[in-house]
């Protein structure tokens, strides 16, 4: 049981390092700040299933409260002087995001009769939240009283985390001078047979609180008129937050909470306001952490965005302000620019998720993050020198000369959805260049010198009109961008069009080139064509998502309860294929803006993959790979030839098949031992697992089977 004020209540129910490092196989190791800014902030999606209801008609139990707040409060209200305090003084610090219309009658009637509102509310999370909304919409419309008392006033609705696994919204309704309540008089008997509950009251600070049961569901809905409005919540405690935020107010007294606020104004269907302080916390109630997305939110102070809907996205433009104690990197980027994006024109359509970061210059961006740096963390700047003096003097090169000098100030990062192996996704990183020649020259000059002066393997083979390259240097790229390269330690790397492009695995650089060479780009894709159109070309940070592409890494970022509730709303997300951002920067402020694209989804036919009982042989032969495997050893390299993929051990022998289809294995795959006898035969459906796989031990004996 829970107890306000030592007053027995019905519970509610509200379920609802900076480490810098440089080493190689003879160097020392030193620290680095965490600087990879990938972030991204997905625009707000309704968090799972409340077990709770709203109470029946929460604006005729709201005039009831008024009502009853007339017959405790009289003295208060009419013998009191008039006290007018702004809205956002009563929103708690703590929460996430605010939403503000001065229309919320009419907003809501625009929103709901949008095509991606329909496809929204079909969602089981909603449910529950669409029949009584729609509900309470249409008693409002059918009532002159209540539309004049709710329909035009300034409105606030803030969400708050307010247990380990549950979250719950408070409403800051102006009601100016409370004009209205003679007009309510009339109608006192109407609305109390109407709303059906049991109210009380109990006083807080000074501030009389109304509790009203719902005899059905016994939620309670707390209410308080707080000088010139009227506040409402599910949760007791955000009540006395807002109560206490009267007299210490915070966000209201926010300058980047003002300042965005002054940006938006009165722009679109209404306005949204996301508090970076405490979004980590409230996320957390349906991801697990990621230390790129705390990166980003602990770097910023506020954002401020309007918001629009038709039925082919819901839209998001604003501004964001960064923290004056920014992490070094954020606070380098948001002043060092933006650069006009180009790597979609090389990087693969296979793409899941991507991320181009710009900056007008590379050498001037790290001149800002050594200042900065040096201004705030003393420590770190000095291992950070420490390291790439050591790096330059042992090495006779110049980092700022021969690698920051031929870059143009365009980053990419690209995940695509399994590869042709099926397993893990791959990483790709393109680095724009000013002119290619040039950096293939630097980069040349950097090879040879570190081949002169260690004992590092380095290593170069050509693959059909391509040059991949290989440096056995751990840490070298992420000397300057830290956490940009963390997943490209000791990377193998190549020359594509304006770019130096680099992988963590070999496989994922050849599955690259392939799709390069057969113009599979990210460029040519439909969809990504159609979401470029509505962003700006320059930009300081770009993130793209491709939902039916990234559907499978989700549960690698949610909890195990958004899961599930995910899954079991896997049409509705699909109906939603694009989610993009952008901040374009302007100094330490910089315009945001978010697209979710809308295309109501319809599931495609399954595809099954062949019957498969014999070990006839594939339509390739393996023999003729060997020659270029050997070369490419150290490599551990796979070659795909028709509709068969090969992967082959280091010394040439084929080590696996598999049948592919659409960039994805799907028919029969066969794995090897080095002495050539079969070990393991299966298929493939959609890069998964499917049917029976046998097993076989060395000596070619039939060992288990597995059922998929």
């Amino acid at each position: 049981m829970e107890r306000d004020n030592g007053k027995e209540q019905l519970p509610v129910n509200n379920e609802h390092n900076n480490n810098w490092q440089f080493s190689s196989d003879n160097t020392t190791q030193t620290t680095e700040p965490d600087n990879y800014l990938q972030e991204q902030i997905p625009a707000f999606n309704p968090p799972p299933k409340k077990k709770k209801r709203f109470v029946k008609k929460i604006l005729l139990v709201t005039v009831l409260a008024l009502v009853v707040y007339i017959a405790y409060s009289v003295a208060s209200i009419f013998l009191s002087p008039d006290r007018y305090i702004q809205q956002i003084y009563l929103i708690p610090e703590d929460a996430a995001i605010i939403i503000q219309s001065s229309n919320p009658v009419n907003d809501w009637k625009k929103f709901s009769s949008s095509e991606t509102w329909a496809s929204l509310k079909k969602a089981k999370t909603f449910e529950d939240v669409t029949r009584n909304v729609e509900m309470l919409d249409s008693v409002i419309q059918g009532n002159k009283t209540l539309l004049s008392l709710v329909g035009k006033r300034d409105l606030l609705m803030s969400l708050h985390k307010t247990r380990a696994t549950d979250w719950d919204f408070l409403i800051v309704l102006d009601m100016q001078k409370m004009s209205k309540l003679n007009m309510l008089k009339d109608q006192i008997e109407n609305i109390l047979s109407l709303a059906g509950s049991t109210v009380t009251s109990r006083t807080y600070n000074g501030i009389n609180i109304l509790e009203m049961r719902d005899p059905d569901t016994r939620d309670i809905l707390y209410i308080a008129f707080v000088d010139n409005h009227v506040v409402v919540s599910f949760t007791a405690k955000l009540i006395e937050s807002s109560i206490d935020s009267r007299a210490n107010p915070k966000i209201g007294l926010n300058y980047a909470f003002i300042e965005s606020e002054k940006l938006v104004s009165n722009k679109g269907l209404c306005r949204l306001y996301i508090n970076y302080a405490a979004l980590p916390q409230f996320m957390s109630l349906y991801m697990d952490k990621n230390e790129y997305f705390d990166l980003f939110s602990n770097s910023m102070d506020f954002a401020g965005l309007y918001f629009d809907t038709d039925k082919h996205k819901l839209e998001m433009k604003g501004y964001t302000f960064g923290k004056e104690n920014a992490d070094p990197f954020v606070g380098a980027l948001l002043k060092s620019g933006k650069h006009k994006m180009k790597a979609h024109e090389v990087m693969s359509a296979r793409t899941a998720f991507y991320t181009n970061i710009g900056v007008d210059n590379p050498q001037t961006f790290v001149k800002e993050l050594e200042t900065i740096m040096a201004e705030k963390d003393k420590q770190t700047y000095d291992s950070y020198a420490s390291a790439r003096r050591k790096i330059e003097n042992f090495f006779d090169i110049s980092l700022d000369e021969n690698f920051l000098s031929w870059m143009s100030g365009e980053f990419a990062i690209s995940q695509s959805e399994p590869g042709l192996l099926g397993q893990e996704p791959e990483l790709i990183l393109a680095i724009g260049a000013k002119n290619i020649k040039d950096a293939r020259k630097n980069m040349e000059y950097i090879e040879k010198k570190i081949k002169r002066r260690s004992p590092i393997k380095i290593k170069a083979v050509q693959y059909n009109d391509f040059e991949i390259n290989y440096i056995e240097l751990k840490g070298f790229f992420r000397l300057f961008f830290g956490k940009l390269f963390d997943s490209f330690e000791k990377p193998y790397y190549t020359y594509v069009g304006d770019y130096v492009v680099l992988s963590n695995k070999s496989s994922s650089l050849l599955s690259f080139i392939a799709d390069y060479e057969q113009k599979n780009i990210l460029k040519n894709d439909e969809g990504f064509k159609k979401v470029l159109k509505n962003f700006n070309s320059n930009s300081t940070l770009f993130v793209y998502t491709d939902m039916h592409k990234f559907y499978s890494q989700l549960p690698k970022m949610l909890n195990a309860a958004t899961w599930a509730e995910i899954q079991s709303n896997k049409n509705v997300l699909y109906s939603f294929p694009y989610w993009t951002m952008q901040v374009v920067s302007d100094n330490q402020s910089a315009s945001l803006q978010y697209i979710m694209d809308h295309e109501a989804y319809v599931p495609k036919p399954v595809v099954t993959a062949d019957s498969d009982e014999t070990d006839t042989e594939m339509d390739e032969n393996a023999d003729t790979e060997k020659e270029l495997m050997s070369e490419l050893k150290r490599f551990y390299v796979e070659k795909f030839q028709g509709n068969v993929l090969r992967e082959f051990y280091a010394d040439g022998e084929l080590k696996s098949e598999s049948e592919v289809k659409d960039g994805k294995r799907h028919g029969r795959y066969r794995e090897y031992y080095i002495n050539g006898k079969l070990k393991t035969r299966g298929k493939y459906q959609n890069n998964r697992q499917k049917g029976t796989w046998k097993h076989y031990t060395e000596d070619g004996e039939f060992d288990r089977k597995e059922k998929f």
